[in-house]
């Protein structure tokens, strides 16, 4: 610990850096990688880059009221770092939901050196703002915080404040990402050897660590690679190829080359969950997106999209094979289902088509869906990806032969790039 004012309020820090080491032995890496001074003033503490600067009038006070206030603060600071939480990049509403969030993991821990008087009301808060958001997710929980009369909005800040968000910004070297990791697995230790710990603390580490996906890279795997032949265009130089003919007549002096290798899509099945509790909203996103992307890898020759809607049972197959039959399904596109979910229809429809000889080189499949339904027992014999869109972040079981991707939609969305 660093600081350019020798006294107490050094001393308070430092004493209250011990308290969380003690208490918390999952923060002990973040807490000492902290870099905390204390200055002359008052004010919240400021998080910027790792680095945490406390105001020695305000511990002093602070420290007078309550004598776990400074430990507490400390602890929030930590924990801002430790999740990736960036108050100044965010609205007011998001940067107030982060604090939420933090605070919640804190009175949920109850640890001896981080516990304030309000904590049930708090509790309370949190709970309610959580239940409204569907997760403990800031950018979920803006509607809510948003919505708040001036006298509640008054009263989560009195409650959940504990830095000044105008300058919080979250480091941005990497360490405190292998840090939340490394809290998650000594977290899920902790649990497992003696039955005890914050379900609060493993949710919010869960969603922090959760890996964030670039979908279109995602969807090149499944696509077969091949070679067009034809004009390469990007090797193409049109000045020496006209001035060949206007002066030898049919001699061009540079000719393009004659095929260029790119990825082509040839067969390829996206399944769709239309059971009832999928939501449409996200089945349009996804297929909207994958669309899109699929145009700019459909030649036209001899490439097969097969788009199945299935709730617990196969409800439709379109076929499509150009960028204008993808276009058309697109904009035409409707939703038939409704009933439960079972998954199994689509593998024996799709087995079938391959018994058939209809698909007689299937790349993979494609299942977007909510979880919620019956898996095959056995593993098909082409690659399979369960893709859930879920901005509330849940974990989703799939069985071990499938690969399995969670995104959320502003991920579906903010992919870039072309295959």
């Amino acid at each position: 610990m660093s600081g350019r004012a020798d006294g107490l309020g050094e001393e308070i820090m430092s004493l209250a850096a011990d308290m969380l080491c003690l208490d918390m032995r999952f923060l002990v890496q973040s807490v000492i990688s902290l870099d905390v001074d204390v200055v002359p003033g008052s004010g919240r503490p400021v998080i910027g880059n790792g680095r945490v600067t406390f105001f020695e009038e305000s511990v002093i006070a602070d420290y007078r009221e309550c004598n776990n206030l400074p430990a507490r603060q400390l602890a929030h600071c930590a924990f801002h770092l430790l999740l990736g939480h960036s108050g100044d990049e965010v609205s007011d509403a998001v940067s107030l939901a982060e604090d939420i969030v933090v605070e919640y993991v804190l009175d949920s821990l109850d640890s001896p050196h981080t516990t304030i008087p309000g904590r049930d009301e708090r509790m309370y808060a949190c709970e309610r703002s959580f239940k409204r958001a569907g997760a403990p997710v800031p950018m979920l929980m803006e509607g809510h915080i948003s919505s708040l009369h001036d006298w509640e909005r008054n009263s989560y800040e009195s409650m959940f404040r504990r830095d000044d968000p105008a300058f919080r910004a979250p480091a941005d070297d990497g360490r405190w990402a292998e840090m939340a990791q490394q809290a998650m697995a000594e977290t899920e230790g902790f649990i497992r050897k003696t039955g005890e710990g914050s379900d609060a603390l493993l949710s919010v580490l869960r969603i922090r660590n959760r890996r964030r996906y670039d979908y279109r890279g995602f969807l090149r795997k499944f696509m077969s690679r091949g070679t067009a032949v034809g004009e390469d265009l990007a090797e193409f130089d049109p000045i020496y190829y006209t001035y060949g003919l206007s002066t030898y007549g049919n001699m061009p002096l540079v000719d393009s080359l004659e095929s260029s290798e790119r990825r082509m899509l040839k067969e390829f099945v996206i399944a769709v969950d239309t059971s009832g509790s999928t939501m449409r909203d996200s089945v349009e996103t996804f297929l909207e997106e994958t669309f899109s992307a699929l145009m700019l890898s459909c030649d036209g020759k001899g490439s097969r999209l097969h788009v199945i809607q299935c709730d617990d049972m196969v409800r439709r197959d379109d076929v499509v094979g150009s960028k204008e039959e993808i276009s058309e399904l697109m904009n035409g596109f409707r939703l038939e289902g409704g009933g439960g979910t079972d998954f199994r229809p689509v593998f024996r429809y799709v087995d079938e088509l391959i018994e058939n000889g209809d698909l007689k080189n299937l790349k993979g499949l494609m299942y977007f869906t909510d979880g919620l339904g019956t898996y095959p027992e056995k593993r098909p014999r082409y690659d399979t990806v369960f893709v859930f869109c879920d901005d509330r972040c849940r974990s989703h079981e799939v069985p071990p032969w499938a690969m399995r991707l969670e995104i959320t939609t502003a991920e579906l969305r903010g992919f870039g790039g072309t295959p």
